[in-house]
């Protein structure tokens, strides 16, 4: 469709590549596909001195600056259904990523007989599946005091004394007890999920997380697990990465890539009018449709994808993984799996789409 009326994919495409031609700065978002789409909207926005970020790049940069500032230590979904006796999970039930429970959590090791304890920080554990032969206890916490809890255990396990008879809602003695579960496991692994983290200085309670667990790492084994991966944002920043050596909220300017995670993100970008063309991703999620923005809009989405307002140009395609192969970086970011195509269909995949877009623009160059 262009301007909501419809057109042959060709005259879409010819009406994109005019649009970017014109584009002083673009922003390529959204970023919904899988890897191969990944690196056709790279190229693109390296073509047109764009900027790149995910839809979920609020939620991914709380992780993401908490890593920046000290670094981390985390480990892989089948190290923590193999290995790990104890789970903490931080202001999360894991109800989003119910398979975490059905491929991590309930298997037996593979390495003989593991007990496995699971303790909650915050949550309605009722809806946790049930783990067979596991112990699951919760502990009443609001998500926004779990960093204050967490550079408690961290104080308490350095020998610093706390003059607060509380804290975060527990008193001290169970702020002690909790310690010590977590100082006698044999592998624990702390597991939250950043897109549940929804307050204000959200990536400092993550730091107070990574910060605990290293200090946990001086007697016994700790790691981090940060859910996530939905959308194809693990992805995106795995290929971002890669190919720039930056992560997300990267712009391409004549000097190389300039990473600005502050200022680059999509929500300030369109708010403060500093692009002037929207390229929006979003081949998974139909309901995942562009923000409003003052500029031209292109999109590349779901066929079944509606909108309020009509985008100036809108190509439907392929859902990676149904109509299309691939490939998708797990949560972990340790494999790429591929992806099948069950339902083929003959809309273009991301990367095709993005490749027709720029073949019109380099004959126009021409």
């Amino acid at each position: 469709m262009i301007a909501g009326l419809p057109a042959s994919l060709d005259e879409a495409y010819r009406s994109a590549a005019a649009i970017l031609a014109a584009s002083r700065r673009p922003l390529v978002g959204g970023l919904a596909c899988d890897v191969t789409g990944h690196r056709a909207a790279l190229a693109l926005a390296e073509k047109t001195g764009g900027v790149v970020d995910h839809m979920n790049g609020i939620v991914q940069f709380r992780n993401w600056l908490a890593f920046q500032d000290g670094g981390w230590m985390n480990t892989t979904l089948s190290e923590v259904r193999n290995r790990a006796d104890l789970i903490v999970l931080a202001g999360t039930v894991a109800s989003r990523f119910p398979r975490f429970f059905e491929r991590c959590l309930a298997p037996e090791s593979q390495f003989g007989e593991l007990s496995r304890r699971v303790i909650v920080l915050g949550g309605d554990i009722s809806s946790i599946p049930s783990i067979r032969g596991q112990s699951v206890v919760a502990i009443p916490v609001q998500e926004n005091h779990l960093g204050e809890l967490f550079a408690v255990l961290r104080a308490r396990m350095d020998g610093h004394p706390q003059d607060a008879a509380t804290v975060s809602g527990m008193s001290i003695e169970q702020v002690d007890a909790l310690l010590a579960d977590l100082l006698t496991a044999r592998y624990g692994v702390l597991v939250w999920n950043a897109a549940e983290l929804d307050f204000p200085n959200a990536d400092l309670t993550i730091q107070a997380m990574v910060n605990l667990i290293k200090g946990l790492n001086r007697t016994t084994r700790w790691s981090g697990l940060p859910l996530g991966g939905n959308d194809g944002d693990t992805s995106a920043a795995q290929v971002c990465t890669w190919q720039t050596g930056y992560p997300l909220r990267t712009a391409f300017e004549a000097s190389g890539p300039r990473y600005e995670p502050q200022l680059f993100g999509a929500e300030r970008l369109l708010g403060k009018r500093e692009v002037d063309a929207l390229v929006w991703i979003s081949a998974f999620d139909p309901e995942r449709t562009p923000p409003k923005a003052n500029c031209p809009t292109v999109v590349l989405g779901r066929a079944d994808m509606t909108f309020t307002q009509a985008p100036d140009v809108f190509i439907p395609v392929a859902v990676p993984g149904v109509q299309h192969t691939g490939f998708l970086h797990r949560m972990d970011a340790v494999v790429a799996l591929p992806l099948q195509a069950p339902a083929p269909s003959g809309m273009p995949s991301v990367a095709q789409a993005i490749a027709a877009i720029q073949e019109v623009m380099n004959h126009a160059a021409a």
